[in-house]
C-alpha cells in the first residue's frame, strides 16, 4: 500500500511537528503501508524522506519512492541543500521524473501523480487556501483518498 506526502517548503521541520509526523508515520505502517512517495522538496518532503529512510533501517520492508516534478529540481539551492538531496536520492528504491524539465505545471503533476498512485496521504498543512499544499488536499479530498493532516500551528492530527 501507498502513501504520499504534502507540505510546505517553509516550515521548520525540526523538533516537535518532526515527532508528530514520525508518530503519524507510524501510524501509516502500523496500517500496513510499506511504499512512501515523497516530493523530495526542502521542507515537508525532506523531512518525510529522512524520516522514512530511518525506519527503513530497522524495517527493510519499507521503501521511499521519489517523485521529482523534474530533472533539475535542486538546480537552484544551495550547495548544501543538493548534497542533502542527492543523499536521500541515494536511498529511494525508485525516481520517477514527471518532466525533463521544469514548466509551470510540474511541481502540480508531481503532487497529482503522488496522490493518484497512494491511498492515503499525509498533509503538514497551515490551512491556507493556496500553494501546492492546498492544490493538493483539495486534490486529495476530490479523488476520495485518506488524509492525515498535521497543523503546525497546534500539531493536532485529523484524518479527513
Amino acid at each position: 500500500m501507498y502513501c504520499c506526502f504534502t507540505g510546505h517548503r517553509k516550515l521548520n521541520t525540526c523538533g516537535k511537528l518532526k515527532e508528530v509526523l514520525s508518530e503519524v508515520i507510524d501510524t501509516a505502517i502500523a496500517d500496513g503501508y510499506t511504499d512512501f512517495y515523497c516530493g523530495m522538496a526542502l521542507g515537508v518532503d525532506m523531512c518525510a524522506a529522512e524520516i522514512i529512510i530511518s525506519k527503513a533501517k530497522e524495517n527493510p520492508a519499507l521503501n521511499l519512492h521519489a517523485a521529482l516534478p523534474c530533472a533539475e529540481q535542486d538546480l537552484k539551492w544551495t550547495e548544501e541543500e543538493q548534497k542533502h538531496y542527492e543523499e536521500i536520492l541515494s536511498h529511494a528504491s525508485t525516481k520517477t521524473i514527471i518532466s525533463p524539465f521544469y514548466t509551470k505545471s510540474c511541481m502540480l503533476s508531481r503532487n497529482r501523480f503522488m496522490v493518484d498512485n497512494s491511498e492515503r496521504v499525509i498533509a503538514v498543512w497551515n490551512g491556507s487556501v493556496r500553494g501546492g499544499t492546498a492544490y493538493t488536499v483539495r486534490y486529495a479530498k476530490k479523488e476520495n483518498k485518506e488524509i492525515h493532516l498535521i497543523r503546525p500551528k497546534d500539531l493536532s492530527v485529523t484524518v479527513l
